[in-house]
């Protein structure tokens, strides 16, 4: 069972609620936690023409609605960081480029992958020669 940097869609805050529980109970069962992350809903057809509302989701009873996806992924992030939980393995390289390139962070237990280094040089010698 994994946690992806942005989860899928839900049509409804019921069904965001029934989401949260059966994956906060699923990962209990291989003995992990539920982690912030971002959660998109879907209000009328089901694809993302109509309204959509981003959630920053940070426990299975605890989600907040965003004025957009950035404030979601701000206000996950900065759970998850605050908190000190480390990123959920599939998401772990998504986040940890987030921390690095949007905040800034560093931490002692960082664990960051070459690769967002990497990402991250390439990105600076395009912004130095543009």
């Amino acid at each position: 069972m994994s946690i992806q940097f942005v989860v899928g869609v839900q049509q409804d805050v019921t069904d965001l609620k029934t989401y949260l529980e059966e994956k906060a109970s699923g990962l209990g069962r291989w003995g992990y936690q539920l982690q912030p992350h971002v959660v998109f809903l879907a209000e009328g057809d089901d694809d993302l023409t109509s309204r959509c509302v981003a959630y920053a989701c940070v426990h299975s009873t605890v989600f907040y609605e965003a004025a957009s996806v950035m404030e979601a992924v701000d206000v996950a992030f900065k759970s998850m960081f605050v908190l000190g939980l480390q990123y959920p393995a599939p998401a772990h390289s998504s986040w940890a480029f987030v921390q690095k390139a949007v905040y800034g962070l560093s931490h002692r237990f960082d664990r960051i992958p070459s690769k967002v280094f990497e990402l991250l040089t390439d990105i600076r010698k395009w912004e130095s020669e543009h």
